[in-house]
């Protein structure tokens, strides 16, 4: 049942993964021409286009945090790994579901400090583009949700996969990824 669960999860945050790529991808391309103008303006017209720097700084964000979360279920993100590597496979299985278990509790608070952030911002307006300030940290939220949702899911894909890692000669987190077969 648990084994079902967690490949259902995974499933989904598969598809979740694709899209908060996606939306960094989207933002990092916007960002190509909102810079292009803003050159343009500049040195071309004479006349700095001062909307760009705001924009701007709502994609950066778009960029960074939604990308990250995807990260997180990737295993593309910053790690040390070294002396996890050094340990038998199920101390390091062990070492990994701990360090899981820390990033949970860091995408909880980051979670919720981005709610909060929107909140607090949501009634000021970004200046030049008038938009709601709160939108800078929606991006925040989302991220810190992703990284909640993809710590756990690794963590369930420890407990299911226990047998494979009791066999296996080292752990890698890749070992428990049905996408690597």
């Amino acid at each position: 049942m648990l084994l079902k669960i967690t490949e259902m999860l995974d499933r989904l945050g598969g598809g979740l993964a694709k899209i908060l790529n996606l939306i960094g991808g989207v933002a990092l391309v916007a960002l190509i021409p909102a810079f292009a103008w803003l050159v343009f303006g500049r040195y071309v017209l004479n006349e700095t286009p001062t909307w760009v720097e705001q924009f701007s700084l709502i994609l950066i964000v778009l960029i960074t945090f939604p990308v990250a979360a995807a990260g997180m279920r990737d295993n593309s993100h910053l790690s040390v790994s070294f002396f996890r590597d050094s340990l038998p496979p199920k101390a390091a299985a062990v070492m990994a579901a701990i360090g899981y278990a820390a990033m949970v509790v860091f995408g909880f608070y980051m979670l919720m400090g981005g709610i909060d952030l929107v909140a607090f911002n949501w009634s000021k307006q970004m200046p030049i583009i008038h938009i709601s300030d709160g939108w800078r940290s929606v991006p925040m939220a989302v991220c810190g949700a992703g990284i909640l949702f993809y710590s756990v899911v690794h963590i369930l894909k420890i407990i299911t996969g226990w047998q494979t890692i009791a066999q296996s000669r080292f752990y890698s987190d890749d070992l428990l990824d049905k996408d690597a077969e």
